[in-house]
């Protein structure tokens, strides 16, 4: 048998159509098969606010073919990536960027009247609805997706599993395991040492990391300073792990794509980075691949009561729909089991001290957080 490309999954539609929930099922089904298979929210590796209009897929094409050797390098075999697309000229900015995958683009349709239930159950711009209802009907005479699945109805599983036969089983034929010395060298961004803040929020599970590092972002750019953001849970999906490396080689894999991404970031002119991290990553190791970066570590802090309620609030369907947040759906007994470690964690990172700056969350807004991190980090002086 000859050479056989890596196959890429793209699910793509209208916002609501379950382009992200379904992706993460295909991309779970396969890890619990034993495939090694990566996966990208599209969304997530774009999130550089004001850009200029029409280089959006300029921007995610590139930060994916800058991740994809790093994922390679861990072992991955294929690739699920969740994301809008509109034209054929568009797809073709990804295809020319990664020559060598073999891209299925599949788009999800759903019905006008379920598309609206769905995006309004979300609880997220409600008033996009109607746009988002005519980003369907447009959709409906597009060609350039490889084929059309109609998931209305159907649960997420099984959404998922008639996506794969439709697209004639995916992913099919795969290539063999690239080993790790053979690939991913050439991903890691050139030097530079112009400096650049990173201001980086972490906590506890459930303090609030993305929710506030993303107000944090949305609030920089809406001065007109040109700001990237990246939760860096969101750049390491690579499933499964093999061995007792698994926690460090996933810790490698994130700082690598973080510093992957932020090259496309800063190329496109961003000026500043703001980061949400997890409890255990390792934060200097992250900002050392970051040529120039100027580190601020903001530790968001709650009581045992708040990270109780807002583990449950998670568990319930509250708060912003990530992939694969593992809190959601989980029974009342391993919520509690949750909350109890996020308060153990939260009392760990209070003993060690960790961060430059401890800002407490229990009993306020987002809002409230975000600006008590800009004030506090000193962080708008150095954007002037």
């Amino acid at each position: 048998m000859g050479y056989v490309r890596p196959p890429l999954l793209w699910l793509s539609g209208p916002s609501g159509a379950g382009k992200s929930t379904v992706g993460w099922e295909v991309f779970a089904r396969l890890s619990r098969d034993g495939v090694k298979t990566a996966f990208v929210d599209a969304d997530q590796i774009s999130l550089c606010h004001p850009l200029p209009e029409g280089v959006t897929h300029h921007l995610r094409a590139r930060n994916l073919a800058a991740m994809w050797p790093n994922f390679q390098r861990e072992g991955a075999r294929c690739l699920v990536l969740a994301g809008f697309v509109h034209t054929a000229e568009e797809v073709r900015e990804y295809t020319a960027m990664l020559p060598d995958l073999h891209f299925t683009v599949c788009r999800l349709r759903v019905e006008s009247t379920e598309l609206r239930e769905r995006f309004l159950a979300r609880g997220w711009r409600p008033d996009l609805v109607e746009h988002a209802v005519a980003e369907a009907q447009a959709l409906d005479h597009s060609d350039h997706a490889d084929l059309c699945v109609p998931t209305g109805g159907l649960t997420v599983p099984e959404a998922a599993r008639l996506v794969r036969e439709r697209a004639g089983g995916w992913p099919g034929d795969l290539p063999a395991a690239t080993p790790p010395d053979a690939a991913g060298r050439r991903s890691r961004p050139p030097a530079g040492d112009e400096p650049f803040p990173v201001l980086w929020i972490c906590g506890a599970t459930a303090v609030g990391k993305s929710t506030v590092g993303y107000e944090v972002f949305t609030r920089i750019h809406r001065t007109g300073v040109r700001a990237a953001y990246v939760d860096v849970k969101q750049i390491g999906a690579l499933r499964p792990g093999a061995d007792h490396r698994t926690l460090k080689a996933r810790n490698t894999l994130k700082a690598r794509n973080l510093a992957a991404v932020w090259s496309g970031h800063r190329a496109m002119g961003a000026r500043c980075l703001v980061v949400s991290g997890e409890a255990d990553d390792p934060v200097r190791g992250y900002a050392d691949r970051l040529p120039g970066a100027e580190l601020t570590v903001c530790r968001l802090h709650a009581g045992p009561e708040t990270l109780t309620e807002r583990v449950t609030r998670r568990g319930r369907g509250g708060g912003p729909a990530i992939p694969g947040d593992e809190l959601r759906g989980l029974d009342a007994d391993a919520l509690r089991r949750t909350a109890r470690r996020a308060a153990r964690e939260a009392e760990a990172l209070d003993r060690e001290g960790a961060g430059h700056l401890r800002i407490d969350t229990d009993g306020r807004s987002v809002q409230e957080v975000a600006a008590d991190v800009l004030d506090r980090s000193g962080y708008w002086p150095h954007l002037t």
